[in-house]
């Protein structure tokens, strides 16, 4: 073996003879001389021998004569376990025949009995340089391979480019990025396709990044990583990381937590004003029945009781962004909200706008709030109006319709039925790209002070997703706006009706009423109507002092009319209590919004009493002595 051998890992040789003592006497020599040898003096033990191996051997002596198998077949049954061995033929009977059949196997060498050590080992020295040599290109053919691959696979875009910016050749992610053939590609300056790269990078700035977000030759913008490194004497390699949809992802997220936080601001706060706006309707309803008519101060009361209505409609609107209303759904056409509406719609917009409505049949029905969907429609149609000041054209549009994929090329997972989509398009003066990221923002307008209040949107935005829907948005400045509504489609085909409206006559009655409400102006004030009615009033300000109360009341309670939303104990952990003791109980539920998903099912399938805050004082007498009258007990099952 050479020094270099010697200093490596010693070369495996397999010998296989089935002559006993030559076997020894090779393997003592190849030993002496720093080889690994082993031995087998069949050629079913030399094959196996070779299969236990960690490594295959990198040189193989195979006797041609051999008792249980042709040592030409073991040399083509060892090259299936390794190519890399180097075999070399050993004989005692040399012929032309043995020798053209030893080549057509790939043997290395052809050595014939007896053989000189010196020949022996020179002939090894030559097959383990060619050992080392083929191992050696197939290492560097595999790191070659590898390399191809990750080139190939990589979701970076990279181009080798020369030192005057053309490009020598770019993988599949390159030809993604720049929308360009490979074959293209190749022989352009790399500036050509990618002009964030406009200037030459020196050696000293390898690894560094740089971003950019233009695009030339469209209206879009991108955000790229650049990296560039030395590859070669004259040829650089560009590293380029596409992030604009990561970007995008990260500002989605973002605004979806934004919204979610103005919500909840927005849910509370409604919360609140709603009381006081119960208990100011109400004492105004109060005052306007005991003065008369002719009364001068009758019409400031008017006055201050038809600004809490205007307040109440704000709040209202509020809770529909923020997804804390309670609404009252059922089985509804869009196209029976929409031709309904259409009158309205054509006095709304003006003259100088036109209104196209293109209704499809058959449509699928959605379970909706009628007077919601309306909001939605009119909303969207105002918002139209209102990005046409010279006139244009309104289109409404419903068909049948499949959701498209989100930004992040994702299809949510559809219902059964599919979807119904509602879209309102006009040929207004568009959005920004900044604008539609703050569009639903509850009290975010561009108009003019004075002209809007910024909920109209956000009503939209709110009523959608709380009836499981969803709202995509396409605008480009000067070229209009569509926004295209989805609501989950029902597999019935028969519209409910809404319910007749009761009487408004305000009853009576002397039942025990319990009433537990966290305001006290609010709690005053709904003791004062149930006992000008002739009921028995208790009160009670959460839902822990509720069930004292009740523990140590003796009488028969009728009805307990709760809050949803209060500190210590709320509505439903009460009724849920209180049912295990009283359960012979009515429920009503009264709240200016509710979160609790329980609770809002129940309002919706008519299992539980409701009375949405800001109401009257004859609103809630008149729907204390609904529920009374009714035969089953309402509460949460």
């Amino acid at each position: 073996m050479t020094s270099s051998q010697v200093e490596a890992t010693p070369l495996r040789v397999l010998i296989v003879d089935d002559d006993p003592q030559m076997l020894r006497t090779i393997i003592d020599i190849l030993r002496m001389n720093g080889y690994a040898p082993s031995g087998a003096t069949t050629g079913i033990g030399g094959l196996e021998l070779a299969a236990k191996m960690d490594h295959s051997p990198a040189i193989a002596l195979v006797d041609l004569s051999l008792p249980d198998m042709d040592g030409i077949e073991v040399v083509s049954r060892l090259h299936a376990l390794s190519a890399l061995t180097q075999v070399v033929i050993l004989t005692g009977n040399a012929s032309v025949d043995s020798a053209v059949r030893a080549l057509r196997e790939q043997s290395y060498d052809y050595l014939i009995k007896p053989v000189q050590p010196a020949h022996l080992l020179a002939t090894l020295e030559r097959a383990g340089e060619r050992s080392y040599r083929r191992q050696a290109e197939e290492g560097q053919r595999e790191s070659e391979e590898r390399m191809r691959q990750i080139f190939a696979h990589v979701s970076d875009a990279l181009f080798i480019v020369d030192d005057s910016g053309v490009i020598l050749d770019a993988n599949p992610a390159a030809t993604t990025l720049t929308g360009r053939p490979l074959d293209d590609l190749r022989s352009i300056r790399l500036s050509e396709v990618l002009p964030e790269v406009d200037s030459p990078i020196d050696d000293s700035s390898d690894g560094r990044s740089r971003l950019s977000t233009s695009l030339a030759g469209t209206s879009a913008t991108r955000l790229l990583d650049i990296q560039s490194a030395r590859f070669a004497p004259g040829v650089r390699v560009y590293t380029i990381r596409d992030l604009t949809k990561q970007r995008q992802l990260e500002e989605e997220l973002a605004q979806s937590r934004k919204m979610d936080a103005i919500g909840q601001l927005a849910g509370g706060v409604a919360h609140d004003f709603n009381n006081l706006l119960t208990v100011i309707m109400s004492y105004s309803s109060l005052l306007l029945g005991d003065i008369e008519t002719t009364d001068p101060r009758r019409q400031d009361v008017q006055e201050i009781s038809d600004a809490a209505e205007r307040a109440a409609a704000l709040t209202g609107q509020l809770l529909a962004f923020s997804r804390k209303q309670v609404m009252h759904t059922r089985p509804i056409s869009i196209n029976t909200v929409i031709n309904g509406l259409e009158k309205m719609l054509r006095r709304l917009i003006g003259e100088d706008i036109e209104l196209a409505i293109s209704c499809g049949d058959p449509l699928h029905l959605v379970n909706a709030d009628p007077g919601q969907l309306e909001q939605v429609v009119i909303n969207l149609s105002v918002n139209a109006r209102d990005a046409m000041p010279n006139g244009g054209k309104l289109r409404i549009t419903t068909s049948n319709a499949k959701l498209p994929p989100d930004s992040r090329g994702k299809r949510a997972e559809a219902p059964p039925n599919g979807y119904v989509m509602l879209e309102v398009a006009d040929t207004g003066v568009g959005m920004t790209r900044e604008i539609q990221q703050r569009v639903f923002e509850p009290f975010f307008t561009t108009k003019e002070q004075g002209k809007g209040t910024g909920l109209g949107l956000a009503t939209v935005y709110g009523i959608v997703k709380q009836s499981g829907g969803e709202v995509r948005l396409h605008s480009e400045p000067m070229s209009g706006t569509t926004f295209r509504i989805f609501f989950p489609a029902l597999s019935t085909a028969a519209e409910s009706q809404p319910a007749v409206a009761e009487s408004q006559i305000v009853p009576r009655g002397d039942e025990t009423v319990l009433i537990v409400e966290d305001d006290a102006a609010l709690r005053a004030l709904a003791a004062r109507v149930l006992e000008s009615s002739g009921y028995k009033v208790l009160l009670a300000r959460n839902g822990v002092e509720a069930l004292a109360l009740c523990a140590g009341y003796d009488g028969k309670i009728d009805l307990v009319a709760s809050d949803v939303v209060m500190p210590e104990m709320s509505g439903r952990p009460l009724v849920e209590e209180l049912a295990e003791t009283r359960a012979e109980t009515k429920v009503l539920f009264m709240s200016g919004y509710t979160d609790d998903d329980v609770m809002r099912r129940g309002v919706l399938d008519g299992r539980t009493a409701f009375i949405q805050k800001p109401f009257t004082a004859t609103q809630f007498a008149t729907k204390v002595r609904d529920v009374l009258d009714q035969q089953r007990r309402l509460g949460i099952n």
